[in-house]
Order: C-alpha cells, then structure tokens, then sequence
C-alpha cells in the first residue's frame, strides 16, 4: 500500500469512528438511563481516539486541538504544508 492510500484508510478510519461517536451522542441525549448505550457510546470515543491518533502520529495533527505528534515536533509541523486532510 502506498503512502497516499494509507493516509485515504486511516483517514476513512477516522471519520467513520467520528459517525459512530456523533450517532450514540444523539442516542444517549434521548435516552440517558439506557446503560449498555452508554457503554457503547464510551468505547466510540475511545475507538476514535485511537483512530485518530494512529492517523495524526503519521500524517501530523488533524486540528488545532490535537497535541503535536513526536513526528511532527521533530520534523518542526508546518501548518502551511498540504495536502490538508480536507484537502486529500
């Protein structure tokens, strides 16, 4: 697999587990007593964490909220550099 079709997994990766985590948002806001959606709404954002982050020690930072990956810190991230993920 090359480097551009990683990036394309790993980004597909993290919009899907973004779906599920906003999906069992508006689950758990209608039905806040329902104990194993709350479980399944945790262990989405858990699983989106670990997707982006997967994503983001490769390819640099998806947002302004995520902490610089060692990557990027020790290639000096430029935010000006494309492609950006929006961009791809």
């Amino acid at each position: 697999m090359n480097v551009f079709d990683e990036r394309m997994r790993l980004l597909k990766t993290v919009q899907q587990m973004d779906f599920v985590v906003v999906e069992w948002t508006l689950y758990t806001d209608t039905h806040q007593n329902d104990e194993d959606a709350l479980e399944q709404w945790r262990e989405a954002i858990k699983n989106a964490a670990v997707a982006r982050k997967q994503y983001e020690n490769k390819f640099g930072p998806l947002s302004l909220k995520s902490i610089p990956s060692r990557q990027a810190l020790e290639l000096g991230w430029r935010w000006n550099q494309d492609p950006w993920p929006w961009q791809l």
